[in-house]
């Protein structure tokens, strides 16, 4: 994988093949773990221009620590299941 903001950058894996339809990007089918098949975009799989700007990470540091901040002042979530609220129906 070549493209940095790809999950799978950087691995590398056996081709199994390549498609190019006409008017869209094609997508390339790889070997995964064996019997498993991935199915990933040919742009993803290409090298950039030597000219081209390095490619940055979709969240700074800063947004990151950010986010982290106020999730530890979030409340814990609700109970799965909570117990039963009111009083019991009445039996007839």
């Amino acid at each position: 994988m070549t493209d940095p903001a790809h999950p799978l950058y950087g691995r590398r894996f056996q081709v199994l093949s390549i498609s190019h339809p006409p008017q869209r990007p094609g997508h390339v089918v790889v070997a995964y773990r064996g019997s498993l098949r991935l199915r990933i975009p040919v742009p993803a799989t290409e090298p950039a221009p030597d000219n081209a700007a390095p490619a940055r990470p979709k969240f700074s540091r800063d947004s990151l620590l950010e986010f982290l901040t106020l999730w530890k002042e979030c409340p814990a979530p609700c109970v799965d299941h909570p117990g039963p609220s009111g009083t019991a129906s009445p039996t007839t």
